[in-house]
């Protein structure tokens, strides 16, 4: 089951967020509590996810970007995007990636920066920017992750500062990411 059940706006704003907000936007990229709040849909497989984005596309986004779900294997976060075209029909995105485990601050709002950025330079191919924004977060996750191990050993909890990413000593990856991850067209 998806754990990252913190919600970071009172439960009143959620009503306004689904009603007056998302229609108003053309790209959102929740996570999966936050998708399945919009939506109203309880997210339990990849068909159930591409219910979500339906009605998320109904309200009036063009592009919704599950950043991460637990409908994979075991082990793993899958990123699911879909988008609608110019002509009305919808293109989809799957990518699987190895979960890390552990908690990071920042990793939303990295997600979101980088994909707009991403999305930028690759107009027509939400594909080549969900592969590119994917593989720039998971080296710097790692890095981080390993800052945190080293700071405080195997055994012990980091400090919230502790887990802030380490987005300086990942410059380059970020510029410029190797291609780690390879998504999937569905349609």
């Amino acid at each position: 089951m998806y754990k990252e059940k913190a919600q970071y706006v009172p439960e009143s704003l959620v009503q306004i967020y689904r009603d007056e907000i998302i229609p108003l936007a053309d790209i959102i990229t929740p996570n999966q509590f936050e998708a399945e709040l919009l939506s109203g849909v309880k997210i339990e497989s990849e068909e159930d996810a591409f219910k979500a984005t339906d009605i998320l596309h109904s309200r009036g986004t063009k592009t919704v970007i599950i950043s991460s779900t637990e409908t994979g294997e075991p082990g793993t976060l899958v990123l699911l995007a879909s988008s609608k075209t110019h002509n009305g029909s919808v293109k989809r995105v799957r990518l699987s990636m190895p979960k890390i485990d552990a908690i990071f601050t920042g990793t939303g709002d990295l997600f979101s920066c980088m994909l707009l950025a991403w999305m930028a330079k690759f107009p027509d191919s939400l594909k080549a920017a969900c592969e590119k924004t994917i593989s720039a977060i998971h080296l710097v996750l790692k890095r981080t992750q390993q800052a945190m191990l080293a700071a405080v050993g195997p055994a012990k909890t980091p400090t919230p500062f502790q887990r802030e990413l380490r987005l300086i000593e990942s410059l380059d990856d970020i510029r410029n990411p190797p291609d780690c991850f390879k998504a999937e067209e569905l349609c």
